[in-house]
């Protein structure tokens, strides 16, 4: 029973222990939490320009689409002088 008891105080010591953060577990988090929020920053910065490419690639197609209407659209050349009629 005796053993039991000082095994129990010691890991009620340990668990204790653990739980104080001195300075360099404080700062340790800090540095832990900045780069976690760096990196969520850069993920979002990251889909915003594959939203963007996305976007510019869609009008980009779109006003090719539009020009090669435009130019199905536009009367075609008089054999006779060169000039469009």
């Amino acid at each position: 029973m005796k053993k039991f008891v000082l095994a129990a105080f010691a890991a009620s010591a340990i668990i204790a222990a653990c739980e104080e953060q001195g300075p360099a577990e404080e700062a340790g988090q800090a540095v832990d939490e900045a780069v976690e929020e760096a990196q969520e920053t850069a993920q979002e910065a990251l889909d915003a320009a594959q939203q963007a490419a996305e976007d510019a690639a869609d009008a980009v197609e779109e006003a090719a689409e539009e020009a090669e209407e435009a130019m199905e659209e536009q009367p075609a050349e008089s054999p006779e002088d060169g000039a469009p009629e």
